[in-house]
């Protein structure tokens, strides 16, 4: 290959590797992720720039559970939650089976100063997502540092559900319950919840744990958890538990004794019945020579 031929290759590779200005996505991070990177969960698109208090805007949804979704304007960064959100104003729409859906928002005011968010969540706040939010014609006043958000320990109990199948040791059911407290000015959204059972000392068998959803301020909630447990003998069983609260998690430690008092009824009975079916013993024949008969 000659100078010259070489010379036009290399251009025309160079042309085609170089990205078109412009073709770059743009938009606001989904939740869980920043920008221009593919992440799993719902995730909230806003229009690129600058946008003003009072502009209506196309948000976009994408990974949503099908039903509504509340969309609200928040300032300090949603740290307090509802608090700080324009929840009065706040848009509710739908979202169809496909998980993903354009919607019209006002942009309200938010009712503290910015660090803005868009905060798009389930009503129950099974599923939340936040966008960065540069928002102008924001007059309100700025939030104090507040504390990290923290859950108290209420109540705990665990006892043994496992009815009939658990009077012989088989499989059963433990029902626990377990009542948190928020006792902090900001709510707190769906942290991770984890759940494990097994003997004391050796809980490592994970359990599906319910979803703790939105506990807002001062706000007491319960949950019952039914924990499987294997086959045992008689013995304690051990849930360990962690409420991942961001900064300040939330461990707790609970145990319930399973007594299986069907085996050794059943092992009496067994015994019982074996004795009663034995035959009687019959006495050992006379070993006295018979007289003879005289004639």
């Amino acid at each position: 290959m000659t100078g010259p031929v070489r010379a036009v290759v290399l251009l025309a590779v160079a042309a085609v590797l170089t990205p078109v200005p412009g073709a770059a996505a743009t938009g606001s991070p989904t939740a869980g992720g920043t920008g221009g990177a593919a992440v799993a969960g719902p995730g909230v698109t806003l229009p690129a720039g600058a946008l003003r208090v009072g502009q209506r805007v196309l948000v976009g949804l994408d990974g949503w559970p099908a039903g509504t979704v509340q969309i609200e304007v928040c300032g300090n960064a949603a740290r307090r939650g509802a608090l700080d959100c324009a929840t009065g104003a706040a848009t509710h729409g739908q979202v169809p089976p496909i998980g993903r859906a354009t919607l019209p928002v006002l942009l309200a005011a938010p009712p503290v100063a910015c660090p803005c968010v868009l905060r798009v969540r389930t009503p129950i706040g099974t599923a939340t997502a936040v966008a960065d939010l540069t928002l102008a014609g924001v007059t309100a006043p700025a939030v104090a540092p507040t504390t990290p958000p923290e859950l108290t320990l209420v109540a705990l109990r665990a006892a043994d559900r496992s009815g009939p199948r658990g009077w012989f040791g088989l499989p059963g059911v433990l029902a626990v319950r377990i009542t948190v407290h928020n006792p902090g000015p900001q709510e707190i959204t769906d942290p991770a919840f984890q759940l494990t059972v097994g003997p004391p000392g050796r809980a490592r068998t994970i359990v599906a744990a319910p979803a703790v959803g939105t506990i807002a301020a001062g706000q007491t909630r319960e949950y019952h958890v039914a924990v499987p447990t294997d086959a045992a003998p008689f013995g304690r069983y051990e849930v360990d538990g962690r409420i991942a609260v961001p900064g300040r998690p939330l461990a707790f430690t609970v145990s319930a004794a399973r007594r299986p008092w069907g085996l050794p009824v059943a092992a009496a009975v067994l015994t019982v019945v074996l004795l009663l079916a034995r035959p009687a013993r019959r006495p050992p024949p006379d070993a006295t020579p018979a007289e003879p008969i005289n004639k």
